[in-house]
C-alpha cells in the first residue's frame, strides 16, 4: 500500500466528513483511501463503496494481500481515527473488547486477566510481537481464515460480536458471522465493533491448544478451543471449537452431546477427541496432509478440555 505522500489528489468532496487520498495499489490500480472521523462515517463509506471497498484495521492482512494482488479494491476505508474501538471494559458480567484492540492490549490487560485469562492462551501463538502490536481482535475475525488463533476460543466462550450498521447497532453470536473461507456474512455498511464475551463464572474453565510448524510465527496447522461448566463433579456445558481444519473456524456438536451428564473423565474426552476428527474437513497442503491434521485435531482436543477442565476444578 503506497504512504501518504505518494497519493496524488484530494478529488471531489464525498457526502460524509473523513479525510480522503487518491493514488495507486502495488500493481498500479487506482486506489482511494478514506479516514472517516466517526464510526457512523465509517458505515456510510462502506455502504456507498458497496463492494469496491474494504475497511482498513491493522493491516496484517489486508496490506499483504494488497500487494500481491489478491485484492483489488477502489477504495480503502480506515479505521484509524475511530478511538472508542480500541477500548476494553468489564461490567454487568460481561468482558467487552474493542474491534480495534490488539492482541498485545489483550496480554497486558486487568479485565481480561480477571475475566477471561484464556483469551491469553490464543494471544500467546499469534505471531510475532511486532504483530501482536498491530494486529487487531475484529480484523483477525474478519479476515475469516480458518487457521485464525481467536476464532476458536472466542467460539468456545460463546462469544458475541456487536455491530455498527447504517440502521444502528446490533449483536450476533459470533458462530453466525463466517461465510465460507475468507469470506464472512457482513453486508455492505456494516462493521464488527467489538466483542463480547461472558465473564467467567464458578465451575467454568476453558483453554486453546493449537500446533504449528515453528515456535514463533507459524501458522497454525490446527488448533482446538474448549470450554467445560461443572457442577459438583458433574458437567452442565460443553463446548469445542476447532480451527484450521475445515473452510472456517466451527463448533463440534458431539462435544456437547458426549459430556453434558458426565464427569467429563478421560474416557469420555477420547471419544470426543475421535468424533472431533471425524468431524473435521481438513486439507492437505504444505504445512500438512489431511490425515495428520485429524491425528492433531484428536490429541489438541484432549489436551484443551484437559487444561479445561483443571482451570474449572
Amino acid at each position: 500500500m503506497p504512504g501518504r505522500e505518494e497519493f496524488a489528489s484530494m478529488g471531489p468532496a464525498l457526502r460524509v466528513p473523513g479525510l480522503r487520498l487518491e493514488g495507486k495499489d502495488a500493481v498500479g490500480r487506482s486506489i482511494e483511501y478514506h479516514r472517516p472521523s466517526s464510526l457512523a462515517d465509517a458505515c456510510e463509506l462502506l455502504r456507498q463503496f458497496g463492494d469496491t471497498a474494504i475497511p482498513l484495521a491493522g493491516g496484517t492482512d489486508v496490506v499483504v494481500d494488497l500487494r500481491r494482488g489478491a485484492k483489488a479494491p477502489k477504495h480503502l476505508v480506515s479505521l484509524a481515527g475511530l478511538h472508542g474501538l480500541r477500548e476494553i471494559s468489564l461490567g454487568g458480567g460481561m468482558l467487552r473488547i474493542g474491534a480495534l484492540v490488539t492482541p498485545a492490549q489483550l496480554q497486558s490487560s486487568e479485565e481480561v486477566l480477571s475475566s477471561r485469562p484464556e483469551l491469553l492462551d490464543a494471544v500467546g501463538v499469534f505471531g510475532t510481537p511486532q504483530v501482536r502490536n498491530r494486529a487487531t481482535v475484529g480484523g483477525n475475525l474478519c479476515t475469516a481464515a480458518s487457521c485464525a488463533d481467536l476464532t476458536p476460543i472466542l467460539l468456545a466462550l460463546d462469544a458475541r460480536v456487536g455491530l455498527a450498521t447504517p440502521e444502528g447497532p446490533r449483536g450476533i453470536p459470533l458462530v453466525d458471522l463466517f461465510g465460507d473461507h475468507r469470506a464472512t456474512l457482513l453486508r455492505p455498511g456494516h462493521l464488527v465493533s467489538e466483542v463480547m464475551i461472558p465473564a467467567k463464572g464458578p465451575g467454568e474453565g476453558a483453554a486453546y491448544e493449537a500446533f504449528g510448524l515453528r515456535a514463533t510465527n507459524s501458522i497454525t496447522v490446527a488448533g482446538a478451543a474448549a470450554y467445560l461448566l461443572l457442577e459438583e463433579g458433574q458437567c452442565i456445558g460443553a463446548r469445542l471449537a476447532l480451527g484450521a481444519v475445515a473452510p472456517t473456524a466451527f463448533l463440534v456438536k458431539a462435544a456437547t452431546e458426549v459430556l453434558v451428564g458426565t464427569e467429563g473423565g478421560d474416557a469420555e474426552l477420547e471419544e470426543v477427541g475421535r468424533l472431533a476428527a471425524v468431524e473435521a474437513a481438513p486439507i492437505s497442503d504444505i504445512r500438512g496432509s489431511e490425515v495428520h491434521r485429524r491425528e492433531l485435531v484428536e490429541r489438541l482436543a484432549v489436551r484443551a478440555f484437559q487444561a479445561a477442565r483443571r482451570r474449572a476444578q
